[in-house]
């Protein structure tokens, strides 16, 4: 999933990711070289702090971490923890190559890539699925004057996501079916977050799953939203989690103790502060600043429950998203 880039304070700047390269070491032929790269190579220090970078995606769910830096308490720790915005697609990938040491990114993506033999870990959680469909920060969404008025008028028509193959599309399939849908006759199409508006609105798309902040401009825009696909197909699971290379978690386990503490204080002060969390948004995604008091916020929680983990490899093995069995006891660090 492309993102747009997030305008970021001065010394917060994302070093830039090839999207080609993304594709190539992602797939299952690249597995052997991207396993034997570099997560095991020493780290580097500055000011006697050991220098992590963190890949992200520029939604609202990062500003746990960002908060997390800004007050201390990675350095509390010992952990310079730079921020790396990227592509979802990118964000395993660079912590398989020793890129990035950290990555917040959707909990089915670090299932599938464990399926496909790729060494990463899930250390925690950073936001998880609101109690109601109408609380949580990722909807479906169609144009209020438009002809889809519930999920099953989706059939024969199309949904963009933002990637493929990932949670937004596990999520959808499952939601659309309880709702009465079939899945099989929708036809679901991967889009970069930041384009969907324009496309529902020229009614070249029918309907756009996404996740705040993107949600907000198509909201402003005469959309409606007629379902959360993230509650309905998992209800209170984790939407986001915080992923390591099982090499480098290895070879550094102080390290990500001490990440997965300040992180955690990082989700608990965002959880509290929701204004704080509007207050850093700016510099974390380029949202309007004029939709940032409205726009819903995720529902912060750091805990990591393994029933949240089964839930998410059900649906992707009922939909035939994981090419092998996947064992959670050892996915989870």
């Amino acid at each position: 999933m492309d993102s747009p880039p997030p305008l970021l304070p001065p010394g917060r700047g994302p070093r830039r990711r090839g999207l080609a390269a993304v594709s190539a070491v992602l797939a299952l032929g690249a597995l052997g070289a991207l396993v034997g790269c570099g997560p095991d190579r020493e780290l580097s220090r500055h000011d006697g702090l050991a220098v992590v970078h963190v890949g992200y995606i520029p939604v609202v769910d990062a500003a746990a971490f960002t908060l997390a830096v800004d007050k201390g308490w990675f350095r509390d720790e010992g952990i310079d923890a730079r921020a790396d915005a990227t592509s979802a697609g990118a964000l395993l990938t660079n912590l398989i190559n020793g890129t990035d040491q950290f990555a917040l990114c959707e909990t089915a993506g670090v299932v599938s890539a464990y399926a496909k033999g790729l060494p990463v870990h899930v250390i925690g959680g950073v936001s998880k699925a609101a109690p109601r469909p109408e609380d949580d920060s990722g909807g479906l969404l169609v144009m209020k004057d438009g002809p889809v008025k519930k999920p099953a008028d989706l059939n024969g028509r199309t949904v963009a996501v933002g990637q493929l193959k990932g949670g937004g599309e596990v999520a959808l399939r499952a939601a659309l079916d309880k709702a009465g849908a079939d899945s099989d006759r929708v036809k679901i199409l991967e889009m970069p977050l930041s384009d969907m508006t324009a496309a529902l609105v020229r009614g070249r798309i029918d309907a756009m799953s996404t996740i705040s902040p993107f949600d907000t401009a198509a909201l402003s825009q005469g959309a409606v939203r007629i379902m959360s696909p993230g509650v309905e197909a998992a209800p209170h699971g984790m939407q986001m989690a915080v992923a390591t290379s099982s090499v480098f978690e290895k070879k550094n386990p102080e390290i990500v103790d001490g990440f997965r503490r300040a992180l955690g204080k990082g989700i608990a002060y965002a959880a509290a502060h929701p204004a704080e969390v509007r207050k850093v948004l700016p510099s974390i995604s380029p949202v309007p600043e004029e939709l940032i008091p409205t726009m819903k916020l995720p529902v912060f929680d750091a805990s990591t429950p393994r029933s949240s983990l089964d839930v998410w490899v059900d649906l992707m093995e009922r939909y035939r998203f994981l090419s092998e069995p996947v064992d959670v006891d050892k996915l989870l660090s």
